[in-house]
């Protein structure tokens, strides 16, 4: 189909939707549509308020981060089936009343075929928040569910006075050799738009069901899942790719060389994707890890292709960290075979205790602390004769780095109220001062 072909085309669709407008018939329809829309809002929004009036709980249900009861859902619901129903009761009387008067009725049945749609689709989406956090289901709804229910809705409206398989033949324009057609822009926008969404929602659900049911590595699963995102990501665009049907030679000359010459503008870009791929595959660095990184404990939030977030602990910020820094800088892990952490502490007392006495407490207050490990067994050591004191060091191993801090501090507050009740002191450094008889006589 030629370029002039297709502006005849659309011209006559144009001209169509105008005359289709200034049928009476048509008038008609659209304004009890719109009447029966009107009155289906006030209706919606008067039992809504109602409803938020007679059970402020709901309110404060909707803006927590948590699934809804079933009580909650119908709640949320009942605006919708009692205006919606007012509307397909009353579309429905007036679609009977035109078949009656012999009317075409066309109209009414697209309007009310899209209601029930509408409903079943609000159904749905509240249904889901018996499952899924509240939050996630506004996102999901906001970028997928109520994008499609839009194209549906324009299919439906279009299809009354447009053809519409002959619309999505419609050559826009001619390029690399080949004509792209509407139908060929629309997959290359809006599907790879919703395929790049429903990607992200499959990653959710699969992070959900995985983690909420079995037992696997949280790190090493999102890991995976964040590699099979990109995979599906990168199919669909190869599918648009080759749906467009470019000329391949040309296509591909024309890439190379934006290709050399973006290479010298994006270098850091493509390295640090690069770096985020061997990051990902090799598992070297996970979510969840703890990382020591310019001088900073941190946990890792995300890995991305281009960077990671981490979140340091000492304050609790996050900091974006380009991949390829992974690659360059020296990087300690706590996390990286073993999770399991070794924290020591030492403890000073007087030089009148009994020191294998002293090793007896110190292992007893270990072993009743619930968040060390037995395995490995903790261990006391003497490990010097102080100035002022007898030296122990305590070494005890901790399930994960985070804590740490806490957990000893709680030992170390433990051994202060034990050696208290048993009179054990913990001395204070002594110096002992010799002072020479020759400066005494200079003194005197």
């Amino acid at each position: 189909m030629s370029n002039s072909l297709d502006l005849t085309f659309i011209v006559d669709q144009i001209t169509k939707l105008l005359i289709f407008l200034n049928r009476s018939p048509v008038q008609i329809q659209l304004l009890v549509i719109l009447i029966s829309i009107l009155v289906s809002h006030s209706l919606s929004y008067w039992v809504g308020k109602k409803i938020k009036a007679n059970f402020p709980q709901l309110a404060v249900n909707l803006a927590q981060e948590t699934t809804l009861a079933p009580y909650w859902c119908g709640l949320i619901l009942i605006p919708d089936l009692v205006g919606r129903g007012f509307s397909l009761i009353a579309l429905n009387l007036f679609h009977d009343l035109f078949i009656h008067q012999g009317w075409i009725a066309g109209i009414l049945a697209i309007a009310i075929n899209i209601l029930w749609v509408y409903l079943f689709y609000r159904i749905f989406v509240v249904s889901l928040c018996l499952f899924i956090p509240i939050d996630r289901v506004k996102e999901c709804n906001f970028y997928f569910f109520r994008p499609l229910f839009i194209l549906y809705v324009l299919r439906e409206i279009l299809s009354l006075f447009v053809d519409f398989d002959q619309l999505l033949q419609v050559v826009v324009i001619n390029l690399f050799g080949s004509s792209v057609t509407v139908a060929a822009v629309l997959i290359s926008t809006v599907g790879l738009y919703l395929w790049i969404v429903a990607v992200n929602i499959l990653q959710y659900v699969l992070w959900q069901t995985t983690i909420n049911s079995t037992k696997l590595d949280s790190g090493s699963t999102q890991a995976s899942l964040i590699l099979i995102r990109y995979f599906l990501i990168t199919f669909g665009i190869v599918v648009v790719v080759g749906y467009l049907g470019f000329n391949s030679t040309t296509f591909a000359a024309i890439t190379g060389g934006l290709s050399v010459g973006i290479g010298f503008g994006l270098k850091e870009v493509f390295s640090n994707f690069i770096s985020g791929i061997f990051l990902l595959f090799e598992g070297s660095l996970r979510p969840g890890d703890i990382i020591e990184i310019g001088g900073e404990s941190s946990e890792v939030k995300k890995v991305s292709m281009r960077a990671t977030t981490v979140q340091v602990m000492r304050d609790n910020s996050e900091k974006i960290i380009p991949n390829q820094i992974f690659f360059t800088q020296e990087l300690k892990t706590m996390t990286g075979s073993d999770r399991r952490v070794r924290k020591s502490l030492i403890v000073g007392v007087s030089y009148d205790c009994d020191p294998e006495n002293i090793i007896e407490i110190l292992l007893e207050i270990i072993y009743k602390h619930p968040e060390t490990l037995n395995d490995p067994a903790p261990l006391v050591s003497f490990i010097n004769f102080g100035e002022s004191s007898l030296d122990f060091e305590i070494t005890v191993w901790l399930e994960h780095p985070i804590g740490g801090k806490r957990i000893m501090s709680e030992i170390a507050c433990e051994i202060w109220k034990v050696f208290g009740e048993k009179n054990i002191e913990i001395p204070y450094p002594q110096r002992d001062l010799h002072i020479r008889s020759d400066i005494r006589k200079e003194v005197d």
